[in-house]
């Protein structure tokens, strides 16, 4: 019998009210299971074949991370918004009831979406274990942190130096993180379809270093030449670890990629246009 795990934000009482519902609901016609802070060693056990979050995007990056590893590939996840914006929970409550049927029978549209695997190494990359790792399914980012001056950084990517630069940090991006973080700092919009990873300055102190657009497969290193003493490396804004000059940064693509449940009332490009106001005239 399949297994359906039921994750809702426990900081919204409107979304733990909501997973109950949907407990009682999916109980009838699959082993369904309500878990609020799952781990990934519970996600292993379980071992589902759905998982359905309650909460915003930053609830569906946050799931993405505990998920990366349990197995390949991972199941797939589908977001009933509970936050703002609700780009990744691309449902409501009620359109999910309403789709109910089509995402139990794996008719729902699906996208894999690319996830990137960072490792924090002391001293340039070697066959040793990292001293910090993670996964991001919209973003790994370097800031510059306190005391905020301009940090220095090398740039290699698939083995070959590339350019070393000043800014206040880098980003590197995936088509589900275009937009965000990466779309504030002037990178560009990919589509969810596009496996490809971008790497986006933050306030560069040049004109001429312009977004670019890599290869899933990349990977790129980067070496810092000077940092702060509040320099860190956050994955997804969610976790977080300290990067001094003595370490180097790889980033390649995950393991596996996150299989997301799309709204089949709503296209991605529709969904631009309506929350994130993209190329629409000024209006009074």
């Amino acid at each position: 019998m399949h297994t359906i795990v039921i994750i809702p934000n426990s900081d919204k009482a409107d979304a733990v009210a909501a997973a109950h519902r949907l407990l009682a609901i999916l109980k009838a016609r699959s082993q369904s299971v309500l878990l609020e802070k799952p781990t990934q060693a519970q996600l292993l056990e379980l071992n589902p074949s759905l998982v359905i979050v309650l909460g915003g995007d930053g609830s569906i990056l946050s799931i993405a991370q505990s998920m990366a590893g349990i197995r390949t590939p991972l199941p797939p996840v589908v977001g009933i918004n509970f936050g703002k914006l609700g780009y990744l929970a691309a449902f409501s409550l009620e359109e999910f009831l309403q789709h109910l049927d089509t995402i139990l029978e794996n008719k729902a549209p699906v996208t894999h979406r690319l996830m990137l695997q960072g490792a924090i190494h002391r001293g340039l990359p070697s066959l040793a274990p990292p001293r910090a790792h993670s996964i991001a399914l919209n973003e790994i980012a370097i800031h510059a942190g306190h005391p905020f001056r301009m940090i220095e950084l090398d740039v290699q990517i698939d083995g070959h130096a590339s350019t070393t630069f000043r800014s206040d940090g880098v980003i590197l991006a995936t088509a589900s993180g275009s937009t965000g973080y990466n779309l504030s700092a002037g990178g560009p919009l990919l589509s969810p379809s596009v496996p490809a990873m971008i790497l986006t300055p933050i306030c560069a102190h040049s004109l001429s270093f312009r977004p670019v657009v890599l290869a899933q497969d990349s990977i790129v290193v980067i070496s810092p030449r000077k940092l702060n003493e509040g320099s860190t490396v956050s994955f997804d804004g969610q976790v977080i670890h300290p990067f001094s000059e003595e370490d180097s940064l790889i980033i390649r693509r995950a393991a596996a990629p996150l299989t997301l449940i799309e709204n089949p009332a709503i296209s991605h490009w529709q969904m631009l246009a309506q929350k994130l106001h993209w190329a629409q005239s000024p209006r009074q």
